[in-house]
């Protein structure tokens, strides 16, 4: 990937694929922690990432009416911020999007299941009997337990884990994120805001599957890892979102 400006480089970022703005919103939310923000606010935050100011009105609605967002008007202000039940979604979620070592240190286990078993919570699917499960998690009785080895993973048991789309675009990421290590220091404190917003919203949509982890342990040369460690030395370096 050649070299690029900080310009170019959050026009890559947004290419990677169009966010949703509801998405986009919640992303904000969850690195803003837990502040409240105008509407303004959040249209000047959206405003970065090229979403218009009436998309941004129609995603607090649709959040609003979804239980995520609550909010309050004081005179002709209108302050929205995370609802009980989202302000605890979003704390479970963090553990993931923000988590430098890979999550299920321990390993993953392979279980060869029976028409009698159900794969327990977390299990990833591999076919019509195996699955993976992390080895922290017990098996489910009756299940043919194996350690699952890190080399080489067949393309098929990859393909399982995270789509090959997401895993291109991990790719992506984490070239990008190399790029920006290369420009941080000519981008200004806008377009920092901007870069930070969109590397986690990427990677966020990663970090919150089960199969991401599971890649990056399995597969640790791989794509997926490399943009996990990419990522997060990104946002150790730079400051949470503001208003």
């Amino acid at each position: 990937m050649p070299p690029r400006d900080a310009t170019q480089l959050i026009r890559d970022l947004i290419a990677l694929e169009t966010p949703k703005t509801w998405s986009l919103i919640v992303t904000a939310f969850g690195d803003l922690e837990g502040a409240r923000l105008s509407g303004k606010e959040i249209g000047g935050l959206m405003a970065l990432a090229g979403i218009k100011a009436e998309a941004v009105r129609v995603a607090l609605h649709r959040l609003r009416q979804d239980g995520w967002i609550d909010s309050e008007k004081a005179g002709r202000e209108v302050s929205y911020f995370l609802s009980p039940r989202a302000q605890a979604e979003t704390r479970a979620a963090q553990q993931d999007i923000y988590r430098r070592a890979p999550k299920h240190e321990d390993g993953w286990h392979v279980l060869g299941l029976s028409a009698e078993n159900e794969p327990p919570k977390g299990a990833i699917a591999l076919g019509r009997a195996l699955a993976l499960l992390p080895r922290s998690t017990p098996p489910p009785p009756g299940a043919f337990v194996l350690q699952a080895a890190t080399q080489p993973v067949p393309g098929w048991v990859e393909d399982r884990l995270v789509p090959e789309r997401l895993i291109a675009q991990a790719g992506a990421l984490a070239e990008l994120a190399v790029i920006w290590r290369n420009v941080a220091g000519t981008m200004t404190p806008a377009q920092t805001r901007t870069a930070r917003l969109m590397f986690v919203h990427f990677w966020r949509r990663l970090a919150l599957r089960d199969g991401t982890w599971a890649h990056i342990a399995l597969v640790p040369g791989g794509d997926v890892a490399r943009a996990h460690a990419e990522v997060t030395r990104m946002l150790d370096e730079t400051d949470r979102l503001s208003p």
